[in-house]
């Protein structure tokens, strides 16, 4: 069994994250995150499966970027240590183009 959450994260300040092509705005994005359950034990449990942010719409397509939480968590960190108007530097993350949806 597989369960889906989103949520929204907003950014003050233009941020990146390691793998993005370029610095992208402040604003609000969608997150959506995919457990799944462990089986064979005895209470419920839930592994994560993913963590997809979404970039856009650019030019009518909105890209759906995989993250690691972690680096994302640490990009909102730096967001609230950073000065109006400078981007936060990138982190380490290994992040991958999942799918690109056009509308």
């Amino acid at each position: 069994m597989r369960r889906t959450a989103t949520s929204q994260v907003t950014f003050a300040r233009p941020f990146v994250l390691g793998g993005f092509e370029t610095v992208q705005p402040a604003g609000t994005y969608t997150v959506d995150t995919e457990d799944e359950q462990i089986e064979g034990i005895s209470f419920p449990a839930w592994r994560r499966v993913s963590t997809v942010m979404q970039l856009g719409p650019h030019l009518g397509a909105i890209e759906y970027i995989a993250v690691d939480p972690k680096h994302l968590q640490e990009a909102l960190i730096r967001d609230c240590a950073q000065p109006v108007g400078t981007p936060a530097k990138p982190s380490s993350t290994d992040t991958r183009r999942v799918r690109r949806k056009k509308f």
